[in-house]
């Protein structure tokens, strides 16, 4: 299954089609896939299998947590059965990037390029973070107002959990691994900067002194996606932060990006985001100025 061709789902995140939702799933014979509009947080309670994105492929298993950004399309092939719950939240309910001073994810849950989405929970902050969760399902039930702030409050006290566990304990994080070796601490400088005009591993790996191999190797190995990948990544988060959070006319967008061609630009973003440019920018804006459930 190629991950591209899950469909779109967009939804309102209106009053009618509530910001913040919770699910729970089983699966084992056939795929768990999801492409919408809304971050997702899947906690897997019990099985094994891969996670699969148009960018990346790793493993999971039971205890563990998966953050996925907005329109990032994904699947979940099982190995052994696997119970899980689905917490889905949209940006007009809850803005990473307004509330990154209080919470933090911004960066380490969501929009890293660098790390894999994935999160171990150690069995000593399994029921704290079980009885939150708990929390923000049960109040969704509830059709009070006051039940949204409540609701608003216990996602951002998960989110400041999932957090801290992603940047003190889990396995990727540098001081609790395997140091990175020098030069891909030097490419992580080098994407940072120059992602927007260079978009061929071979120029980082020339810059770093390295053939294309050696460098593809190393960065699958450390952060479980190919040198183009990083480069892709990178390009579609600041693409959809121009076309939020700016007037700036797509053309003007392609170009600042690297593609001289507008509609190549146009057909790159939406193989990975489900759709163009200007539908992206019209939905978005759409649902923005509309219900906020939390001012």
């Amino acid at each position: 299954m190629l991950v591209q061709n899950v469909q779109l789902e967009i939804k309102k995140a209106s009053k009618e089609q509530m910001p913040i939702l919770v699910n729970a799933l089983e699966f084992s014979k056939y795929p768990f896939q999801l492409h919408s509009n809304y971050f997702a947080i899947v906690w897997i309670h019990e099985g094994t299998g891969i996670m699969e994105t148009d960018l990346m492929k790793t493993s999971f298993s039971a205890n563990q947590i998966l953050c996925f950004n907005t329109y990032q399309a994904f699947v979940l092939f099982s190995k052994t059965p696997v119970k899980a719950s689905l917490l889905l939240f949209h940006a007009n309910f809850f803005c990473i990037e307004t509330y990154h001073h209080e919470v933090g994810c911004n960066g380490v849950l969501f929009n890293n390029v660098y790390a894999t989405s994935k999160i171990d929970v150690p069995n000593a902050n399994l029921e704290e973070l079980t009885e939150i969760f708990n929390h923000i399902t049960s109040e969704i039930k509830e059709d009070e107002l006051a039940s949204n702030e409540l609701v608003f409050s216990y996602l951002k006290i998960f989110l400041i959990k999932l957090t801290r566990l992603k940047s003190e304990f889990n396995p990727g994080n540098r001081s609790k691994s395997k140091r990175l070796p020098d030069f891909l601490e030097q490419l992580t400088i080098l994407i940072n900067e120059h992602f927007h005009k260079e978009h061929q591993p071979s120029y980082y790996a020339e810059q770093l002194n390295v053939t294309v191999k050696t460098l593809s190797h190393a960065t699958k190995k450390f952060f479980s996606k190919t040198v183009t990948a990083l480069l892709q990544e990178k390009i579609i988060l600041k693409a959809k932060w121009e076309l939020l959070h700016t007037n700036t006319p797509i053309k003007q967008i392609a170009a600042g990006l690297g593609f001289q061609d507008e509609y190549y630009f146009s057909r790159f973003f939406k193989k990975h985001i489900g759709i163009a440019p200007k539908q992206f920018r019209e939905e978005e804006w759409n649902i923005r100025r509309g219900f906020l459930s939390i001012p």
